[in-house]
Parts: C-alpha cells; sequence; structure tokens
C-alpha cells in the first residue's frame, strides 16, 4: 500500500523521479472507497452490498408496477445473493427481449 499526498516532500521527490523515466503520468484524486474486498471470500458480500436496498423497487423505478419484470429481478437477485466465491458458475438463461435489450446496450456504449 502507498500512503502519501501530493505536495509531501517525499511524495514530490517520487513524481519528479517517475516523471524523468515516462512520457506521462497521471495523478489521480484522491478517492474515499467505502468498501473494498482484501480477500477473494469477501466478493461474496458483493451481491448482499449491491441489493442493500432489497430487491423491492422505489416507485418511482421504471419497472415497478411490472410484475413479470419484478419477478426476473428477484430471481436474478436471489441467485446473485446464493453465489459463493468457489462454487461454479450457475448459467442464467436470458429471454430473447433481454438478449436484445443487453445487444442495444453493447451497440450503444460501443
Amino acid at each position: 500500500d502507498f500512503h502519501g499526498k501530493v505536495g509531501d516532500p517525499n511524495v514530490n521527490a517520487l513524481l519528479k523521479e517517475l516523471k524523468g523515466m515516462t512520457d506521462k503520468l497521471l495523478v489521480l484524486d484522491e478517492k474515499e472507497v467505502h468498501w473494498f474486498p482484501r480477500h477473494i471470500s469477501e466478493l461474496d458480500l458483493i451481491a448482499n452490498r449491491t441489493l442493500d436496498a432489497g430487491i423491492d423497487l422505489e416507485a418511482d423505478h421504471p419497472g415497478f408496477h411490472d410484475q413479470a419484470y419484478r419477478q426476473r429481478r428477484a430471481k436474478l437477485a436471489e441467485s446473485a445473493q446464493k453465489h459463493r466465491v468457489h462454487d461454479e458458475i450457475p448459467t442464467t438463461e436470458y429471454t430473447a427481449d433481454e438478449t436484445e435489450t443487453w445487444g442495444i446496450v453493447w451497440d450503444t456504449m460501443a
């Protein structure tokens, strides 16, 4: 781990030396990370953290009144919450609509 901040004499000396070794040096702003896995088994906590608001939707969510969407979301959430890092990754069968939707997302973001 690296502990230091730009402006500290030792950090500034290190950055000066590194700049002489490369064409580009990017120093990122400090960012606080609330949780980061330190062991592979901690990845099992991701589903619970991702779904910490629960599988229920807020009333302003576009799928709030769509029962089929809510049932599908609950099924996927259950699968995610049950999975453990050393388990075989379960296969998720996607519907034609889901495949089409993710295709559009892929094409848009590519």
